[in-house]
């Protein structure tokens, strides 16, 4: 069986309902699946008859061990980061319900996802942006054919995406199903079978922690794994939304700081924070780490050092690995998330020509 499922009143609606949150309490929705072995690649196989699964071969990305890390190189999927995974099921369930337009709010990485699967689909799809989002980024999804509307802030984007109303809004920050797309994430880290330590996990909207948490969980509940690993979550300076429910680790993050690098961090709008909150209790999770840029920046440095070309969101969360590795003596499984190519400049008159009609 497969539905929609309010985690907080218990309320649930048919799987294909046009809802994320509860029409009742106003939680944001989660999926409960039929669980069954893995097969296929995907936990659970959550591609309901009827689905038409939207895919560009996301998904099964490499890990790397560099000392006392894992790096799991979420930046080799399709557009360059782990938002295809969700992506995937968003744009799915919206091309299964008849919609031909899609939108969603993002600074960059999501708006990214989502125009290259709608285009794969054959869906229009427009992207509400922040002013400040990385122009390559922006780059990206225009030339996917999305059309990108720029407001002032983050927060401000998303009020006017969920409010635009001429089409269906898979906005990432409350979808189930994207989460549903991130979890099996989990079930390729079980494959590893290796002890993969303590997982140092990057949270903005939380759907990668939520979605590895539900993938290790529903493992557990089939008796793949005895537990779930521990999971702590990692903030931007200046955008923490966990420090009322879990002990703060400050890295060079001061009081008034503010971060800039992090961009895919900046986050304030968290629809799921109680969720966040309350599954980061489940994973025993000892602290928040928040990340400033000095230290994002030096963590950035060190990672393409490495030969690892990753955006400094990524940077972020293997400042904080290093943390966590000394402070709890273990080994780190860091999430690299995005791709650091966003952000490199090219000549492009030519490309131009082509992709936008530029003369």
């Amino acid at each position: 069986m497969y539905v929609l499922r309010c985690p907080r009143c218990g309320v649930e609606l048919d799987l294909l309902a046009k809802h994320h949150l509860c029409p009742r309490c106003g939680e944001p929705l989660v999926l409960k699946v039929e669980l069954r072995a893995p097969e296929g690649g995907r936990l659970g196989s959550l591609i309901p008859e009827g689905l038409k699964l939207v895919t560009l071969g996301e998904g099964r990305t490499p890990a790397v061990e560099f000392g006392s890390y894992t790096f799991k190189l979420e930046f080799l999927n399709p557009t360059g980061s782990f938002k295809d995974r969700g992506a995937s099921l968003s744009v799915s369930r919206a091309l299964k319900l008849g919609f031909k337009v899609v939108i969603e709010d993002s600074s960059g990485n999501a708006g990214i996802s989502m125009a290259a699967y709608s285009a794969r689909a054959g869906l229009k799809a427009r992207v509400y942006v922040p002013k400040d989002a990385p122009q390559g980024k922006l780059r990206l999804i225009k030339a996917f054919g999305a059309e990108v509307i720029t407001s002032e802030s983050r927060d401000e984007a998303h009020r006017r995406a969920v409010s635009d109303g001429t089409g269906f809004y898979v906005g990432h920050v409350v979808d189930p199903f994207f989460v549903e797309g991130v979890k099996d994430i989990s079930l390729e880290l079980h494959s590893l079978r290796r002890d993969l330590g303590a997982v140092v996990i990057p949270v903005a909207s939380g759907t990668l922690f939520l979605g590895l948490l539900k993938g290790f969980e529903e493992l557990r509940e089939l008796g793949l794994i005895d537990d779930v690993p521990t999971l702590i979550p990692v903030e931007a300076c200046g955008y923490s939304k966990l420090h009322g429910y879990l002990r703060s680790v400050h890295l060079e993050c001061a009081e008034s700081e503010r971060s800039l690098l992090a961009d895919a961090l900046r986050l304030t709008i968290v629809p799921r924070l109680r969720q966040i909150a309350e599954g980061a209790v489940r994973a025993r999770a000892p602290y928040v780490v928040v990340v400033g840029d000095r230290a994002i920046g030096e963590a950035l440095k060190e990672l393409y050092s490495l030969g690892l070309p990753v955006e400094p969101s990524s940077a972020a969360t293997y400042a904080a690995s290093k943390y966590v590795a000394k402070d709890l003596g273990t080994r780190v499984l860091v999430p690299l998330t995005g791709s650091g190519l966003k952000y490199v400049p090219v000549p492009s008159e030519l490309l131009d020509r082509y992709l936008f009609g530029a003369q």
